[in-house]
């Protein structure tokens, strides 16, 4: 048996990182192959062009299904349907249902309210004034440290029965949402000369869907009927309401993870699985991220009060770098959180790179970790200090000290020394001719 990646001699040469390898007869040959590396151009572009050809025959293919009640505009439009999946997303993450009903002085329901809700911090109001501006419906109110996105009409209420029908929740808010429409249905769809002070069996129907439903819930077993689709909107809206980007300080680490209560654990579980399938990797990258933690979904006790979580996390660098940021870099964040991505994309290349361990740009990448997240806030405590646009640029045009090569290994530029733990390659054995180009 042959290495190829460690063959001097009349089998073998090199020039740069291009390797040509012969091997005499049958004589087999065992070659290294890189793992997560960087997609050129052509394998970019017919990766993409495969995904909008087959998302584009899905909306070809489909059509909104609408509640009997309420007619609109088609939303089949591509820009359209990605709003909405986004908007479905983030809603996943952040929105809540409420049926609200109203007593006489003698304790009878005389009027119940229906309410969809999304409450963010007050820098992110322009989010909602966005879900207002493509929904057409709702209002948003400034209070203080937080804004608040509600739709409360009949009319709007059917808008969104019509949106979250055709494209379903993932969580388990999907079984909230399923009580408050039906609570809704049977509310303004009862005979017009029922009296609600006189439908006894109708509202202790309604009041029994509303006792069973957000924090009361006990039940989380989801329809037969229901699936999980990940799409890469609703990733997005997701990740800009239940996602993070931080940095791990102590070894200039960084680390994407979305955490979620243990019960959501089917949703990453799919989630890893859109990651895996979606971003690209050779079947070699995909192999190796089904047997190791590269893409990792752990599970975490209870926290004080709290309740026990799942977290899918990534770390690895090459994955950040070369596959996550760029599957994400080419939408539209709306959310702050935006802001947060472009800094850790700055990070994420400063780390590939090798630029970190420079000290003055580590003292950077530290610095700017500490204008991210919740340090962005108008609201936080204490003077946040944030790069100037000279700091920024010293970062990312910092320069490299290792060097990627084509197969896998990672060479220290200063030492010009392999260097082990760093190395994302597979061997494979192969028989005859070999050459790397």
């Amino acid at each position: 048996m042959i290495q190829a990646s460690k063959i001097i001699g009349t089998g073998l040469a090199t020039t740069g990182n291009s390797v040509i390898t012969i091997a005499p007869g049958n004589l087999p040959v065992l070659v290294q192959i890189q793992l997560y590396k960087v997609l050129n151009f052509k394998e970019a572009f017919y990766f993409l062009l495969d995904k909008v050809i087959n998302s584009l025959d899905k909306v070809i293919n489909s059509s909104l299904l609408l509640h009997k009640n309420y007619t609109t505009n088609t939303y089949n439009d591509l820009p359209i349907m990605e709003k909405l999946l986004w908007f479905v997303g983030f809603s996943d993450a952040e929105s809540s249902f409420s049926i609200n009903p109203k007593y006489t002085s003698d304790r009878k329901v005389c009027k119940i309210s229906f309410m969809f809700i999304i409450e963010l911090h007050k820098d992110d109001l322009s989010t909602l004034e966005y879900i207002k501006r493509i929904l057409k419906i709702g209002n948003v109110r400034l209070n203080k440290e937080k804004c608040t996105y509600t739709v409360s009409n009949k009319e709007g209420i059917y808008k969104l029965i019509s949106i979250f029908d055709k494209y379903n929740f993932n969580t388990t808010k999907y079984l909230d949402y399923l009580n408050f429409k039906k609570a809704f249905i049977l509310y303004h769809e009862r005979n017009k000369d029922l009296k609600i002070e006189k439908a006894e069996k109708l509202v202790a129907e309604i009041l029994e869907l509303k006792n069973s439903m957000n924090n009361k819930r006990i039940d989380f077993n989801m329809p037969d009927t229901h699936k999980v689709v990940i799409t890469k909107y609703w990733l997005l809206g997701f990740i800009e309401g239940d996602g993070s980007f931080f940095i791990s300080r102590t070894d200039i680490e960084p680390i994407f993870s979305i955490e979620l209560t243990g019960i959501q654990l089917p949703v990453l579980v799919k989630i890893k699985e859109y990651l895996e399938n979606n971003l690209g990797f050779d079947s070699y990258s995909k192999y190796k991220l089904k047997c190791s933690s590269s893409i990792a979904i752990r599970s975490q006790k209870a926290r004080d009060i709290g309740k026990p979580s799942v977290l899918l996390i990534i770390k690895n660098i090459n994955i950040l770098n070369n596959y996550f940021i760029p599957h994400l870099e080419n939408m539209e964040f709306i959310t702050k959180k935006g802001k947060d991505f472009i800094d850790f994309k700055i990070i994420c290349e400063a780390v590939y790179n090798g630029s970190h361990k420079n000290n003055n740009i580590k003292s950077l990448i530290l610095k700017l970790s500490y204008t991210m997240n919740n340090f962005r806030l108008s609201t936080t405590s204490g003077l946040t200090v944030f790069l100037s646009k000279s700091e920024i640029d010293q970062i990312v045009n910092a320069k490299p000290t290792i060097e990627h090569l084509k197969d896998g290994r990672v060479r220290d530029i200063n030492s010009n020394k392999i260097i082990p733990y760093y190395i994302n390659s597979v061997y494979e054995i192969k028989i005859g001719l070999i050459v790397f180009l």
